[in-house]
């Protein structure tokens, strides 16, 4: 089968020929119909995860159909879609691939109301953006710092569906764009301090790309006891004064696909698609990600 590959750490993306995984116990083999590409994927090339195994297929987001289940499969079948989370650094697998390999709980059907290529899309982003949203609570006013991202898009609209107030950063050619997915209030990060641009104080922050230092920046309008939370892992080990800090790490699963796909479904979140391209674009794309120059969700159609 094909698939894009890395032969070490560091090592430049390319199509290669690689033999059909097998399934094991609690895991499926998919026929893929797309991957979805995540700035991750790119880190595991860099050297993210120490016990990659090689060659490595690059990937993790995914969407396909059933074609085999592994001993002790009973919750899908094959021919049954399926969406979600394919990649298994420390086994050399991942979803850039005409077939790929998933455990069964990392595994949902997909959303009834979009094509499986942009199901593929959704997997890490939405689920991050779901736990997120999930750990503001019943904050009424959100900052989400790096709305415009994937992560960001998709937590803007799940905040927005619960009745919370965003407060979006965009330049200003996406604040429309931000508004139309349920964004209250944009402020343009580039036309100086975002602290000093909010209108109001805000019970919650959710900051997907600043460092230390800029969550520091915006202590001042987070009310006394407010959420901070950084995906990033910006919040340093003593905590930040007055508030409620953490740093974030995503945990997907069956249960929060299938969450996110009723959500879908019921016309509470968009799937914004920036980029479509074929399996050997696709180190073409992993640079353009690496580079800053990716804009909106990269589908690898396989």
């Amino acid at each position: 089968m094909r698939a894009v590959t890395v032969s070490d750490f560091r090592a430049e993306p390319e199509l290669t020929e690689q033999p059909v995984p097998e399934p094991g116990p609690g895991e499926v083999l998919v026929r893929m119909n797309a991957a979805g590409l995540n700035p991750f994927d790119w880190k595991v090339i860099d050297g993210a995860i120490p016990d990659t195994v090689f060659p490595l297929i690059v990937g993790t987001d995914g969407a396909g159909t059933v074609e085999r289940a592994g001993e002790g499969v009973t919750g899908v079948r094959p021919g049954d879609p399926v969406f979600g989370q394919f990649g298994d650094p420390r086994r050399g697998l991942g979803s850039y691939a005409e077939r790929a390999v998933a455990r069964e709980d990392a595994i949902a059907p997909p959303p009834r109301t979009i094509a499986l290529s942009e199901a593929a899309a959704v997997p890490t982003a939405g689920t991050t953006a779901l736990n997120l949203v999930d750990r503001v609570g019943d904050a009424r006013r959100l900052l989400i710092v790096g709305a415009t991202g994937g992560v960001g898009t998709f937590a803007t609209q799940l905040a927005a569906a619960r009745g919370i107030t965003v407060v979006a950063t965009a330049t200003a050619d996406k604040a429309d764009l931000m508004r139309a997915l349920g964004a209250a209030e944009i402020v343009d990060h580039t036309a100086g301090p975002v602290a000093e641009r909010l209108a109001a104080p805000v019970d919650a922050v959710i900051d997907l790309v600043d460092d230390t230092a800029g969550l520091r920046e915006l202590l001042p309008v987070v009310r006394p006891g407010g959420t901070v939370l950084s995906p990033v892992f910006a919040v340093p080990e003593e905590g930040l004064p007055g508030v409620d800090a953490l740093n974030f790490l995503n945990e997907a699963g069956a249960e929060r696909l299938e969450r996110l796909a009723r959500e879908i479904d019921a016309g509470n979140v968009r799937v914004l698609i920036g980029d479509t391209v074929t399996l050997p674009q696709a180190p073409g794309a992993l640079a353009r990600s690496r580079a800053g120059r990716a804009r909106g969700k990269t589908v690898i159609v396989i």
